[in-house]
């Protein structure tokens, strides 16, 4: 019975492996036993290192020979697991940290009476028994004829619910749930709750007027707590060192707020998280954009560079020609600006076509669909805003964001044209960044003095100093949420440390050592006394000429149209390496169902000798 079980279960899990591969129907059922095995094979790694402990400390205690290497074994074994287990220095995982956020935790049933909207309505029944959404499970519950949502309903809360059910009275219930449920100015857009985290929100520096809306909703004294404790951290001020401003650099009108100089400490400071579009913007503000040059402008930025050196020769004059050239056009950017202006079509909300789904049902005749409407009238640029454009083309000086405010102050733009305008520059590089490409391409054709090469590169240092200023105060402001969400083996982190410095290098002298043992161990493998060793033999010969130029270069004289083509070392190897991928797959799907069934072994107490009882 010992041996029949483990072979009955390592049987049945190649037969449902097996029908997985072969038989749609049975895919799940793959899935499932894979998950099944992973579990197991964590509870066996669990159980080897019991053994392994176990085992080592005995040999230590009873001093049998060779237990000064159990020692080092065993510190090894518990520094390993516990620099892997502790994360030390490992940083947070980026896609599972909210940036820009400041958090406190606050249970649902904390938020203020005044969140609780209501709607008529009942919630559908699926034909297939599909789980209601999980994200709105806790918020929302049918009561008396209605539906009651607690909370800020989200975007994406939304879209689940408005796929849960494909039917338009229910689609128009969740658009009116999610309208009524929207937090009024000034909270919106800066506070939310998370409900899967159970915690209230906020998004980078919190007003006085933030703080007080949120007071007015009239929760309870954890609401209270809440709010100032997030109030607090929304204001919170962290600084990094920042000996000067690149020359003419001005924070942006809409961070000072928030985001501040000190000229005498020289700090950059800012109050409360820092969102990456935050970051990116005071990192490129003031920074201005490459401009098209007019021929004397380029001849005149020849001569600058050459006083400070030798003159370019041909082919480096032709390249800083080619270079200087290259430049936006102001007509394009108009044109996209006008693009961007006109109205788009909005789709009719499911409500509208609600309506005329039951229009048509009392009156078809009088039935319509609903026209399609505009999002707002055409805006096209007016003479004073096409002027600014002509002046900012004709100013080097001028920064992307000043030419925004321009336009702004001569007539309608809208957000629209505003991210048209940073779409068409973010793929303009700065002045810093075009000098830099151009330095490079000078320095291929031929030799620039220092100063030269500082006067091109001095731009992009400016540039690149103030990103890793503003990267520092990124960092520094961001509070993570997740602080072990990181990989244990992090570079940078105690156990990536001790792998890259102590493993490897470990690791490859036991593989050094063991190379003279697997030649001679080869040496005696590859005498051909008998079929078999032949066979090895041939094998291995011409796998091992295969991996070498010279095996090539031998049967390289044999046309591909020959019948003999298949005598080339290419041919030979893939035809080997037929049988060779075969006979590896077999023996790792027997190693997978031997760990499986020795696993399963453990776990029912037939096999105990991992509780050491080989003595």
């Amino acid at each position: 019975m010992r041996r029949t079980v483990p072979l009955m279960i390592t049987a049945l899990a190649g037969i449902v492996l097996i029908a997985s591969r072969f038989v749609p129907a049975a895919e799940s059922w793959g899935e499932v036993a894979t998950i099944w095995f992973d579990i197991l094979a964590s509870v066996a790694f669990v159980l080897g290192g019991g053994s392994l402990f176990k085992l080592q400390l005995k040999k230590i205690s009873d001093r049998a020979a060779g237990w000064g290497y159990s020692a080092v074994t065993l510190i090894a074994f518990l520094v390993m697991l516990f620099a892997g287990l502790s994360k030390l220095g490992s940083q947070p995982a980026a896609q599972q940290e909210f940036y820009g956020q400041s958090f406190v935790h606050l249970a649902l049933d904390d938020l203020p009476a005044s969140t609780i909207v209501r709607v008529a309505g009942s919630i559908p029944q699926r034909a297939d028994g599909e789980e209601f959404p999980l994200s709105v499970k806790r918020q929302l519950h049918e009561e008396g004829g209605q539906l009651v949502f607690r909370g800020w309903m989200t975007a994406r809360q939304q879209a689940e619910l408005s796929e849960f059910k494909e039917m338009l009275s229910w689609q128009c219930t969740v658009e009116k749930l999610f309208e009524i449920s929207q937090p009024k100015p000034p909270i919106k857009g800066k506070v939310e709750y998370l409900v899967d985290h159970s915690a209230l929100s906020g998004r980078g520096f919190m007003t006085d007027a933030v703080r007080d809306a949120l007071l007015a909703l009239q929760g309870n004294e954890r609401w209270n707590k809440a709010v100032e404790t997030l109030y607090e951290a929304g204001r919170r001020k962290v600084t990094v060192s920042a000996p000067q401003l690149p020359p003419g650099y001005q924070i942006p009108p809409a961070m000072r707020d928030f985001v501040s100089y000190d000229d005498q400490t020289h700090e950059l400071g800012i109050r409360g998280p820092m969102s990456a579009s935050v970051r990116d913007m005071l990192a490129r503000a003031n920074f201005p954009q490459v401009h098209p040059l007019s021929a004397e402008a380029r001849s005149k930025f020849r001569r600058d560079l050459e006083s400070l050196g030798s003159p370019l020769n041909a082919e480096q004059a032709a390249a800083l020609d080619s270079a200087l050239a290259k430049a936006w056009v102001v007509e394009k950017l108009r044109v996209a600006l006008d693009e961007a202006g006109k109205a788009v079509e909005v789709e009719p909300t499911a409500c509208e076509r609600e309506q005329t789904r039951k229009a048509a049902e009392s009156n078809p005749a009088a039935a319509q669909m609903p026209e399609p409407k505009k999002s707002g009238p055409d805006q096209t640029l007016n003479e004073r805003q096409r002027a600014e454009l002509n002046r900012f083309a004709a100013d080097p000086a001028m920064t992307v964001e000043t030419v925004a405010e321009r336009l702004r102050a001569a007539g309608p733009f809208n957000d629209r044209q505003a991210a048209a305008l940073e779409e068409f520059f973010d793929k303009i590089p700065t002045v810093g960044e075009q000098k830099l490409d151009l330095c490079v391409k000078l320095l291929r054709d031929g030799p620039l003095s220092r100063r030269q090469y500082d006067f091109l590169v001095d731009d992009y240092r400016q540039q690149r100093r103030w990103r890793n200023i503003v990267g520092q105060l990124f960092v520094q402001a961001h509070v993570p949420k997740y602080s072990w969400s990181g990989p244990y083996n992090t570079p940078g982190s105690t156990f990536g440390w001790f792998y890259e410095f102590a493993f490897k290098p470990l690791q490859a002298t036991m593989f050094s050592l063991l190379a003279f043992y697997v030649a001679s161990a080869a040496f005696r493998a590859f005498r051909a006394k008998n079929l078999q060793a032949i066979l090895l033999l041939a094998t291995a010969f011409i796998i091992l000429l295969g991996q070498t130029f010279a095996g090539y270069w031998l049967t390289a004289w044999i046309p591909d149209s020959s019948p003999f083509a298949f005598l080339k070392i290419k041919s030979l190897t893939e035809f080997v390496a037929v049988f060779l991928t075969a006979g590896s797959r077999a023996i790792m799907i027997g190693i997978a169902l031997g760990v499986a069934s020795t696993s399963l072994k453990m776990l029912l107490g037939i096999d105990r000798s991992y509780l050491g009882t080989g003595d």
